[in-house]
């Protein structure tokens, strides 16, 4: 059989006669510090299929696609990573594990039958085009947005008969959602709405010039009597096909066998994870610990590295067990509030893991004169400080540059990422407005 299934939350394994390329294996972690778990659980023989791959491809460095307790069952295998500024995941997995950097845009060989190319982009993400039998593409964007290579893309996949694409859409918890406000309530995220999700794939699906989508990337929840809450926000699997136009293509079911021979697939049906919530003590998490002197000084010593922060924020507090920690950076009224457990916070310090602690949505952050952490929080932190070493304003600088350099289409994206930004900002906090402004450039673009 030549083709490729899909299974887990972001795992694509590709076969040509014999498994040859999986990508983003979560398979025993607990990510975000026991916050997420699987939806579903992985079958024997897809599981095979994973650990008997000869390369693995990993997309990005959040836990649920680069799952540390699991690369051990691939210790023997090739890893495939992008050619990003700083190389944080290339140089960590070389010093255990053989590792392949793609350079961005160049085909690789994987087999007789598979080719691949990998796009790396200014966000730390990366995406994968997988030609599977001459006449399939896959286009496996994961959580990323390809920026930098869109027209380069497109350009590609509009060459093939059968044309998947495979990125995360859901309502919208799979990233920072646990806000509150200065009166100290909780914000109810857009997912709270939870939109319709088959419009979304519609669109994208017309974006990027696929015939099929298959839904990707999407299906943890939480795990964590402090983050369970947020599973109101999951979309569950048949919301992913509400609202779909059928006309641009077809919507796949989620787990599939694609048999490129047959041009068919089968369904999988794997069993849903029935995984007990579990207290965060047993992570290590005791909301009653307090900060020390030492803590407090290297939480000090890591956001004064941030040139952004220190531009944009007058202060960032943590709310720590019974006490605060302020670190002031100038009189701007504009700051944030996070209350967290000491545990969690000092290993995403240590670890420069940040993001860990905003996605798995235990810890609060409260919005002090401030819509949104992005744009001038999130990427600068946890996009371009943690994952680029890009702290400073020449590093910044180096850092946008190299991008620039090897991006088929940087200023395309990015002046267009831009514009979005400014029409966001104004509008975010109108939600219906938001949603009218959105689709009116989803029907114009």
């Amino acid at each position: 059989m030549i083709g490729f299934e899909t299974i887990g939350n972001a795992t694509l394994t590709v076969i040509d006669d014999k498994p040859v390329l999986t990508t983003d294996p979560w398979i025993n972690g607990k990510p975000y510090f026991g916050s997420w778990t699987h939806q579903y659980e992985i079958p024997e023989k897809q599981l095979k299929n994973i650990l008997s791959c000869k390369y693995v491809w990993l997309s990005h460095g959040h836990p649920d696609h680069i799952d540390p307790d699991s690369l051990e069952l691939f210790k023997d295998k090739t890893f495939i990573v992008a050619d990003h500024f700083g190389d944080r995941i290339y140089e960590e997995l070389t010093k255990s594990y053989n590792t392949i950097k793609l350079k961005s845009n160049s085909w690789f060989n994987i087999s007789k039958n598979i080719r691949i190319k990998s796009f790396a982009d200014w966000n730390q993400d990366s995406a994968l085009l997988v030609e599977v039998n001459k006449d399939n593409i896959i286009f496996n964007l994961n959580d990323g947005s390809a920026l930098g290579w869109s027209k380069t893309i497109k350009n590609i996949i509009k060459n093939y008969k059968n044309k998947f694409l495979l990125k995360l859409i859901n309502w919208g918890d799979a990233d920072m959602i646990n806000f509150y406000n200065h009166h100290n309530e909780f914000i109810l995220p857009l997912a709270a709405d939870k939109k319709p999700c088959g419009e979304s794939y519609s669109y994208y699906m017309k974006k990027w010039n696929c015939n099929f989508s298959i839904p990707f990337s999407a299906f943890h929840k939480y795990n964590r009597t402090d983050s369970i809450k947020m599973n109101d926000f999951c979309t569950p699997l048949d919301d992913h096909y509400k609202n779909f136009d059928n006309k641009i293509g077809e919507l796949l079911p989620a787990f599939i066998t694609w048999d490129t021979l047959k041009n068919d697939y089968l369904k999988i049906e794997p069993k849903k994870n029935d995984n007990k919530i579990i207290d965060p003590k047993l992570f290590g998490d005791n909301w009653d610990d307090n900060l020390n002197n030492e803590d407090r000084e290297l939480i000090k010593i890591y956001f004064e590295k941030f040139y952004q922060i220190k531009r944009k924020f007058g202060f960032i507090v943590f709310k720590v067990g019974s006490s605060k920690y302020k670190i002031k950076f100038s009189e701007k009224k504009e700051g944030i509030e996070f209350s967290v457990p000491r545990n969690s916070l000092m290993n995403s310090i240590k670890y420069n893991i940040f993001d860990d602690l905003l996605i798995g949505n235990f810890m609060k952050v409260k919005l002090l004169n401030i819509p949104s952490l992005y744009p001038d929080f999130t990427p600068y932190v946890t996009k371009y400080g943690d994952n680029g070493f890009a702290r400073s304003k020449e590093d910044l600088e180096n850092y946008f540059n190299y991008y620039k350099l090897n991006s088929a289409n940087y200023w395309i994206d990015f002046l267009k990422l831009k514009s979005e930004q400014i029409i966001r900002n104004k509008i975010e906090k109108y939600k219906p407005l938001y949603y009218f402004a959105r689709n009116l450039k989803r029907k114009i673009t």
